[in-house]
């Protein structure tokens, strides 16, 4: 028979991940660790169950004599495994750090072992710390991040979902950079909508993953350090720490080396075990009963109960064994007082819930006919092209006289690259347009319309070919659909913007720091619980109640969800409760200070989720009628790209011609994008991140982040001194006009 293991067991309970391991009574290391992602299972606790099975079925024979928790789910869980200890991961991680140098695993580059820390810098899924050791082995300094998620792991793991790669494919693109981009590193909402901005501009996949290292870094070094000196040497651990990418970034910003040892993403368990190994304690009434097998089988498990104690109204966990009469409540979390405990004070059922008022007011005048053009469009083509961060969007139209038909609308993923998405939006269109069609124009907009416009068209006088304002756009399609539109709502991947009529024209607002008003979100939390966008309203109009969502900060309601996710709610409530947020906070950021005029045309591929469009129409308290959300899924997506294409009809229509390249051309040439340093002897500044635009090799184009004296990197090359000066940029000795 074989011999039966006795195992000191420990777990880490992250906000986004769950590790086991497991020491003998000699305190050498049993099996192999285990470590598991949230977002692979239903909710933390199946996850929890399946990391514990997973480890203990690496044996034939096994008794758990001792068990220890840390994390943000320590409290919890240490009840639900039967009355195991809990410490605090600071406390979890000293101790797994110290076990690990005084077994000898830890080497210098020169291969001598490290037989002391000075300082380890931890950062995980959703949480970032350090700890400071002195010259005895004491921690003398230990800080942790704030919510903010900019300086953890799943913001890596975000951008690797949004650029289509692996997070393990991160390191090994870092290394390829020769020039890292600069990406803010104030917050995730900012470090992202700059990661964008750069993927507009062309920037390399492999220089923006490298600022994004730079950036996790920074925020680090200013919200966890906060100025508290590094002593060496430096241990890193947690996920981020198997990211050649991010170590290298902490190198360079503290001066020093920076070790990522082993075991380093499952210390804090192994702290645990090793903590419940010399206590010899972490099992209290289950000690010799087969533990953990009651939570393995599932008859403990936790439910949401609603406290009716006071006007709060919180929401608290229960954690429970048994089932029906048999149920036993072991112990309630949450809720802002004692009062949540007291079982007289809780419900199964939610308070009402009150949505956030909106003035609405009077339906506005038609808006005039349109002028008569010199020229009618008859059967002539006209084209859009809405360059979006996550996705670009292209249309279609063929005119029939005052009227148009809608031929074509289609999107193809930006994918972090904004060059090969406007040339395969420009092979969609081709596609799309029948042999001998009579062409008319070409209209760009969206936050890359500048650069598809450059790759696309001649700029020159009365062109026809357009590059419009993203607010021009979408008023021009909503206008066509709804004659008397009075605002339009727009909610896209990352963007959301409000545009509303009145008697001196439109007004406008869009989001300008915060993802939580768009469909980004919607996404990321989709992503979370493995439901396919395209079912997300089937799947959140299940819902018995929305759960309340904080809605103020993408970072917060993505950690509000994972929160309420371990509490036990259901992925139904979670999804209607974010759609929601992204209501509420788009009414009182986006749509802040702004009237709400009927009727309301909502476009933008967010609301193609019925969940969505039933949360705005319950907070406005609208009918269909007056939020017109269209039938046809392509006029909602292709909003943008369908206004662009209508207002290079208009221009067409004025007499003027359009200069298009022509698709064989953006088929053939070859674009690409260069960051330079920009020297001028004439200017005497130093101006890194300008970007110029080359077709074939050479240089057409040239974008700029500062206000140039000379003029230049303001769009098209137009100047002999500003093409020679490019030239001598890229170490070119000829330069020839395209």
């Amino acid at each position: 028979m074989p011999e039966t293991k006795e195992i000191f067991l420990g777990m880490d309970i992250g906000s986004a991940t769950v590790k086991v391991a497991g020491v003998d009574g000699a305190g050498d290391i049993l099996g192999t660790p285990v470590y598991v992602r949230h977002d692979q299972y239903a909710s933390q606790l199946e996850a929890a169950r399946a990391a514990l099975t997973r480890y203990l079925g690496q044996f034939d024979r096994a008794r758990v004599v001792g068990s220890g928790v840390t994390g943000s789910g320590r409290e919890l869980f240490a009840h639900l495994l039967g009355g195991a200890l809990a410490r605090t991961e600071i406390f979890a991680h000293a101790t797994g750090v110290g076990y690990i140098l005084r077994r000898g695993m830890v080497r210098d580059r020169s291969g001598e072992v490290l037989s002391r820390a000075g300082t380890v810098i931890e950062i995980g899924g959703q949480d970032a710390k350090v700890i400071v050791f002195d010259d005895e082995g004491m921690p003398v300094y230990f800080n942790m991040n704030s919510i903010c998620a900019a300086g953890t792991g799943e913001f890596l793991v975000q951008l690797a979902q949004e650029c289509q790669i692996s997070v393990e494919d991160i390191g090994p693109l870092v290394a390829q950079s020769s020039s890292p981009a600069y990406v803010d590193a104030t917050c995730t909402v900012f470090a992202r909508r700059a990661f964008r901005h750069l993927t507009q501009r062309g920037v390399p996949l492999e220089d923006r993953l490298a600022g994004v290292c730079d950036a996790l870094v920074k925020n680090y070094v200013q919200n966890v350090l906060r100025g508290h000196p590094v002593v060496p040497p430096v241990i890193f651990q947690g996920g981020v720490a198997a990211n050649e990418g991010v170590r290298q970034a902490f190198e360079r910003a503290l001066g020093m080396p920076v070790f990522a040892p082993p075991f380093h993403s499952v210390l804090g368990a192994i702290g645990m075990a090793v903590i419940a190994r010399d206590t010899g304690t972490g099992l209290g009434d289950t000690a010799g009963s087969g533990w953990p097998e009651d939570f393995l089988r599932g008859s403990v498990s936790s439910r949401i109960r609603y406290c009716r104690g006071c006007q709060n109204s919180c929401e608290v966990t229960e954690a429970v064994s048994g089932a029906g009469d048999d149920l036993r409540v072991i112990d309630v979390f949450g809720g802002r007082c004692e009062g949540a405990k007291k079982p007289g004070h809780l419900s199964d059922e939610p308070p009402a819930r009150q949505m956030p008022y909106v003035v609405v007011r009077p339906k506005t005048p038609v808006p005039p006919a349109r002028s008569r053009p010199r020229r009618l469009a008859r059967s002539e083509y006209f084209a859009g092209i809405d360059c979006g961060s996550r996705g670009t969007k292209y249309a279609l139209i063929q005119s029939t006289g005052h009227g148009y038909e809608v031929v074509a609308v289609g999107t193809v993923p930006t994918a972090g690259n904004a060059l090969d998405a406007i040339g395969a939006a420009a092979a969609g269109l081709q596609q799309a347009l029948p042999e001998r069609a009579r062409w008319g124009a070409i209209g760009v907009t969206g936050s890359a319309g500048e650069l598809a416009y450059h790759m696309l068209s001649r700029p020159a006088p009365e062109n026809a070919d357009c590059f419009v304002s993203e607010i021009i756009a979408h008023y021009r399609f909503a206008r066509d659909i709804v004659p008397d539109v009075g605002t339009v709502i727009d909610i896209g991947g990352n963007d959301s913007k409000i545009i509303t009529t009145g008697g001196h024209g439109i007004s406008f607002a869009m989001n300008d720091k915060c993802a939580a008003g768009s469909g980004a979100f919607l996404e990321a939390v989709a992503a979370r619980f493995h439901v396919d966008i395209e079912d997300y309203g089937r799947v959140a109009m299940q819902s018995r109640v929305p759960a309340r969502i904080a809605g103020r900060c993408a970072v917060f309601g993505e950690t509000d969800v994972v929160h309420k996710a371990r509490q036990g709610f259901p992925v139904p409530d979670l999804l209607l409760g974010v759609a929601y947020a992204v209501c509420r906070t788009y009414l009182t950021d986006t749509a802040k200070g702004q009237n709400i005029r009927l009727p309301v045309v909502a476009q933008g591929g967010a609301f193609l989720n019925t969940a969505l469009q039933e949360a705005f129409r319950t907070a406005l308290g609208l009918g269909p009628d007056e939020f017109f959300v269209a039938d046809d899924p392509r006029l909602v997506v292709g909003a943008g790209a369908l206004g662009a294409a209508l207002v290079a009809r208009e221009r067409w229509e004025t007499g003027w011609s359009s200069r298009f390249w022509g698709f064989d051309h953006a088929a053939r040439a070859h674009f690409e994008t260069r960051t330079l340093v920009c020297r001028h002897p004439r200017c005497g500044r130093q101006c890194p991140g300008v970007i110029a635009l080359l077709s074939d090799g050479e240089p057409v184009a040239g974008y700029k982040s500062v206000d140039c004296p000379l003029g230049f990197f303001d769009g098209v090359i137009t100047s002999s001194e500003e093409a020679s000066h490019v030239a001598s940029l890229l170490g070119q000795t000829a330069y020839k006009r395209a």
